[in-house]
């Protein structure tokens, strides 16, 4: 079974379902969002192969949401989602450093080759380089340090890749709490950070790559 995880952005519901239903019976996994503040929250919380990104959208444009939030903050092909006849936006998306666009109305087997495409380019990507020496694949959940695995528990590789995922901005105590399955109130995730920052250090020789800010939250560094 392919273990790849695809968001779909797009308003259109009959279209949704189309494409989600296509992508799920060749063995993709599906995230949907309807808007662009839906897409945000699900790129907060996971990481993922690739985007399907509608031009047009309720609450902006596909366009202005990858150059202000997705081009310089994740490392995640986007294909546009665009009407055959908008050339402008085609060239728009691809001048701004889209991976691919295919028009409405569209053949399955092309999107599907395109998403094939573009998901094998990123495979060299989900490897974080914290150092010469340290590394994290996120998509084998793995921690190595000069090629030997550090065992990290469960709740320390999500809080890597929550880390890792929200690396443009604070990642809040909310959040980490949500993602951790703890109460709102609890200083738990607080100290899973404090001992996943002490074993880096100890075992990884990395110094201050997990900071805090007072009233922001956590963010990490690479």
């Amino acid at each position: 079974m392919i273990d790849k995880h695809i968001l779909l952005v797009e308003d259109d519901e009959s279209l949704q379902k189309l494409i989600k239903k296509l992508l799920v019976n060749n063995e993709y996994n599906v995230s949907k969002a309807k808007n662009i503040d839906e897409a945000k929250k699900l790129i907060k919380l996971f990481i993922f192969d690739l985007i399907i990104l509608d031009v047009m959208l309720p609450d902006s444009t596909g366009l202005s949401f990858y150059e202000n939030f997705i081009k310089n903050r994740i490392d995640t092909p986007v294909i546009f989602l665009s009407a055959l006849s908008n050339v402008d936006d085609r060239v728009v998306g691809l001048e701004l450093g889209a991976d691919d666009y295919i028009g409405k109305p569209f053949d399955s087997r092309e999107l599907l080759l395109k998403i094939k495409k573009n998901i094998s380019k990123k495979q060299i990507s989900d490897v974080v380089k914290f150092s010469n020496e340290t590394e994290f694949d996120t998509k084998k959940e793995q921690l190595q340090f000069k090629k030997q695995k550090i065992n990290l528990s469960s709740n320390e590789v999500k809080i890597l890749k929550l880390l890792i995922n929200n690396s443009h901005q604070y990642l809040t105590r909310d959040l980490l709490n949500t993602e951790l399955g703890l109460d709102y109130l609890s200083r738990s995730g607080d100290m899973q950070i404090s001992r996943l920052r002490l074993k880096l250090k100890k075992e990884c020789n990395l110094n201050d790559v997990i900071r805090s800010v007072h009233g922001k939250g956590y963010k990490i560094f690479f």
